[in-house]
């Protein structure tokens, strides 16, 4: 039987785990395994013992971890103020110490252009938050694993009982999957000579490792990786584009220096920063700007 036709033929013969409708124990253990972030995962399996690994608990400060991920959400010069002020008015415990209106009052903003703001700090830093907000201990940052331009490694739990061990072993192998196809496209990013990640779809990985899109995303949910840069979450890898508010400020900042630069000439300076853009799109953008 020709090779195609017999790799067909077994993978008839596999349905994909997020496909089925009923799950087995097993594969709800495993689905749960692989959405759980490492640090819960010690907490539970490895209550008394120490990880024996080369990777170091992280801990930063609330501030400065959310004031590292803003040049991904692209916002205007005057947001970024705004918003910064917000963040440095969440407490330890990742309570918000203003209300809209003394926002609004501030800075001269309508009621309903405070409260976006501030949603928009507490839905898409949500995670970050909870992850860093101390409670009644001091709270640490382990990351699940460790990606550099040379190399992935993912934290390993070894605990006796088989079914939890092969799950781990398998929510593992998923994880270093996905990182080594982040790395692949982002050694340039990792080295830090571009300012903005390569972003990858789910559906795209999926794709690539033979699984759901939904296995993706569990494995992708609350998980932190240690990089060159500084801890970031997983997530800032993946996405559909690079959002439009960063491409229009970065040729902004390119028109500034140079009106009459051709729009070939700044798809490449775009893609040297690690936007992936065509001319025609360079084209469409400036048209939008006036310029």
């Amino acid at each position: 039987m020709p090779d195609s036709k017999r790799t067909n033929s077994n993978q008839s013969l596999t349905p994909k785990l997020e496909q089925k409708l009923l799950l087995t124990k097993k594969e709800k253990i495993y689905l749960n395994i692989l959405e759980t972030p490492f640090y819960l995962l010690k907490a539970k399996y490895l209550p008394l013992t120490d990880v024996k690994d080369d990777y170091y608990a992280h801990n930063e400060d609330l501030h400065e971890v959310l004031i590292r991920l803003l040049p991904f959400f692209g916002l205007s010069d005057e947001e970024e103020e705004i918003v910064e002020y917000i963040i440095y008015n969440i407490d330890s415990k990742g309570r918000l110490r203003i209300t809209p209106e003394e926002l609004a009052e501030k800075y001269n903003l309508t009621l309903e252009h405070a409260n976006k703001l501030i949603n928009f700090i507490l839905t898409e830093f949500s995670e970050e938050i909870a992850q860093n907000s101390q409670s009644d201990y001091e709270y640490y940052i382990e990351p699940d694993a460790i990606l550099t331009p040379e190399k992935v490694e993912v934290r390993k739990i070894d605990v006796k009982d088989p079914v939890i061990a092969k799950a781990i072993q398998m929510r593992e192998e998923t994880l270093r999957k996905i990182c080594e196809e982040i790395r692949k496209v982002n050694e340039y990013f990792l080295r830090g000579y571009r300012k903005y990640p390569q972003v990858l779809t789910m559906r795209y990985i999926a794709r690539i490792l033979g699984v759901h899109v939904s296995t993706i995303s569990r494995a992708v949910r609350n998980k932190y990786v240690s990089t060159p840069i500084g801890v970031l979450p997983l997530r800032i890898f993946f996405g559909k584009t690079l959002d439009s508010k960063i491409i229009l400020q970065e040729l902004e900042r390119i028109l500034s220096v140079d009106n009459s630069i051709k729009d070939s000439y700044i798809a490449l300076i775009l893609k040297s920063s690690g936007i992936q853009i065509s001319r025609r799109t360079v084209n469409k953008y400036r048209k939008m700007i006036g310029k």
